[in-house]
């Protein structure tokens, strides 16, 4: 494992963290239209708070972006199966360390500036410790 392995792993981390989140605000917000539930960012917060609908959304969420980072069984046949085993990896730590840091944003009741500040700083450290320990265990 080299350095630059470990920076991309964490740049591709911070952009997929911000991805899964921009990605689950606005399929909550979608299903606000029909069901309104406040918004939440983590699965936790949501179970914790009751809003079952944000739960079942993010879960499934999450379990599409992970079974989508998984490798064909074409690319199991040609071997690149190992170069994407460190994505896939990046994926579900970045997802897990997500889920367990938005809980900061999801608890957060203060000034909208504020919350957004906390929104980029979640975001980039899920990213950083995604990117980190995918890269780390390949």
């Amino acid at each position: 494992m080299s350095t630059r392995d470990v920076r991309y792993g964490a740049v591709s981390g911070v952009g997929f963290s911000f991805l899964v989140s921009v990605l689950t605000l606005a399929l909550e917000a979608l299903a606000n239209i029909f069901y309104p539930t406040p918004l939440a960012l983590s699965p936790f917060w949501s179970l914790y708070k009751g809003y079952w609908v944000s739960f079942l959304l993010t879960l499934a969420l999450y379990a599409i972006l992970i079974i989508f980072t998984r490798p064909y069984k074409s690319e199991y046949m040609m071997g690149y199966s190992n170069m994407l085993k460190s994505t896939q990896r990046v994926v579900i730590f970045t997802i897990v360390s997500l889920a367990f840091l938005s809980i900061l944003f999801d608890a957060y009741v203060g000034p909208l500036r504020t919350k957004i500040g906390i929104f980029i700083v979640v975001n980039l450290i899920s990213g950083i410790i995604g990117g980190y320990v995918g890269v780390r265990l390949s």
